[in-house]
């Protein structure tokens, strides 16, 4: 018998739900999808973190390790992990 793994959610955020969603990206990094560039932000915020995953970006100005921002987009999993591909963003001062 194989048990069934629940998918991840964290403070009301599940997959397949839009979120809007304020906090401040604690690491960013440029990693790989096949062939083309991704730019991973850890995005932390009072509930946890999930990863926002900007495809085909090497680098977004701006968005870099200790930005305050919101983000809006629709929650998956990529990796075991939450995440938002392609979210739109703003920055906050």
């Amino acid at each position: 018998m194989t048990a069934l793994l629940a998918a991840p959610q964290m403070d009301g955020l599940r997959p397949q739900q839009r979120a809007s969603v304020a906090g401040t990206i604690s690491e960013a990094e440029t990693v790989s999808a096949g062939l083309s560039p991704v730019y991973r932000c850890v995005f932390s915020f009072d509930g946890g973190e999930l990863d926002l995953l900007f495809l085909g970006r090497a680098t977004i100005a701006g968005l870099n390790a200790g930005t305050r921002c919101s983000i809006e987009g629709t929650v998956a999993v990529h990796r075991g992990r939450l995440a938002v591909w392609n979210p739109r963003y703003q920055v906050r001062p």
